[in-house]
């Protein structure tokens, strides 16, 4: 018990200082840069919204959440998927300067400071 607790309390202070991870389906993938998450589905099955006007790149699978204001999905030519990156287990959080996110069997969730963010996996994206 007290080793439980232990792992918990000082997971969040391990997994923080990671400026990139991933899940251990190897589906998704998240890096940090300049204050601001990046969280990428490689392959997925829900149906994006309308790629926006002036998008010829990439659309639908690539995510941005900063400290404040909403997710959105970006216009993206690259990713941020590193099969080198430390894996973040199921069950197990990321926490970042006013950022967390949470992996599990069903997928990502990661939310800011104000409470808002999204949900990730291969076959659903919302954000709240």
């Amino acid at each position: 018990m007290v080793r439980w607790v232990a792992a918990l309390v000082l997971f969040p202070l391990l997994a923080s200082a990671q400026e990139a991870f991933q899940l251990p389906s190897g589906n998704i993938h998240c890096a940090v840069w300049d204050g601001t998450i990046r969280c990428d589905v490689l392959n997925y099955t829900y149906r994006p919204p309308r790629r926006p006007a002036g998008c010829d790149l990439d659309y639908g699978g690539a995510v941005e959440l900063a400290p404040r204001g909403q997710a959105r999905l970006i216009c993206h030519g690259d990713t941020v998927a590193n099969p080198m990156a430390p894996v973040l287990g199921y069950g197990q959080a990321w926490q970042g300067r006013g950022m967390s996110c949470v992996g599990s069997q069903a997928g990502l969730r990661c939310q800011n400071a104000e409470g808002r963010g999204f949900e990730m996996a291969r076959a659903r994206l919302s954000f709240f």
